[in-house]
């Protein structure tokens, strides 16, 4: 049987990926790729567990291949980029801005954007239901939940879907990838920045003014460099 091996920057591989990680958790549950000299969980039991080990599997090193390095992020990088007890904090501080009355309030908006969806098909034979449907609506509803203004959610899911465009070799480190994250930081920040000029019902503004304590007995905002 052929050995197992799975690139995350081949392109033909992420075309059709299952075959292949039914063979890594079949044959290579800890797998390594002497290409790019990493390690991979394949199982799930496996994964669940190491994603509660933050001593032995930190996050403060980088999150995707691209980026790991034996040096840790700042202590003020990104939420992803953390560790509790820091990581703890500013998710607690996220989760006082994420209230079942803004979720709820959502409703009419998802129904919204499923009927112009569905509506963009009439008289086709056929759709693309992931491109067309499926990709676009976690984007639109994230961003009407944060407060982003509807005539700019169209810009921002093509700005998140850009934010994931992959080169062979360098995966998402290239520089289409790096000029919509940039992009998309920019507009973000500028909306923080008139929620606090401006203050709205939305959630960007709740993540301006909520504060939590943290574990030093003081209290946190979450600042714009690390929204």
């Amino acid at each position: 049987m052929q050995e197992p091996y799975w690139d995350p920057f081949d392109t033909e591989i992420d075309d059709d990926p299952y075959p292949v990680w039914a063979h890594l958790r079949d044959e290579a549950p800890v797998y390594h790729n002497e290409k790019f000299d990493f390690y991979a969980l394949s199982r799930f039991a496996d994964v669940e567990w190491a994603s509660k080990q933050p001593v032995l599997f930190s996050s403060a090193h980088g999150t995707v291949l691209e980026i790991m390095a034996a040096k840790e992020y700042r202590a003020d990088a990104m939420i992803i980029f953390l560790d509790p007890p820091e990581h703890t904090e500013l998710r607690a501080l996220v989760s006082r801005a994420f209230t079942p009355r803004r979720v709820s309030a959502l409703e009419d908006r998802v129904r919204e954007l499923c009927v112009a969806f569905f509506d963009a098909q009439e008289g086709k034979n056929g759709f693309d239901f992931v491109q067309d449907f499926a990709a676009k609506l976690p984007a639109m509803v994230i961003a009407s939940l944060l407060g982003v203004p509807i005539e700019d959610q169209h810009h921002v899911h093509e700005l998140i879907d850009t934010l994931f465009h992959i080169e062979p070799d360098v995966g998402m480190m290239n520089e289409i990838a790096f000029k919509a994250g940039n992009e998309l930081r920019d507009y973000l920040i500028g909306q923080l920045e008139e929620r606090d000029r401006s203050p709205r019902d939305d959630m960007l503004t709740d993540l301006r003014t909520v504060e939590v304590k943290s574990a030093d007995g003081g209290t946190r905002r979450l600042s714009i460099d690390q929204s």
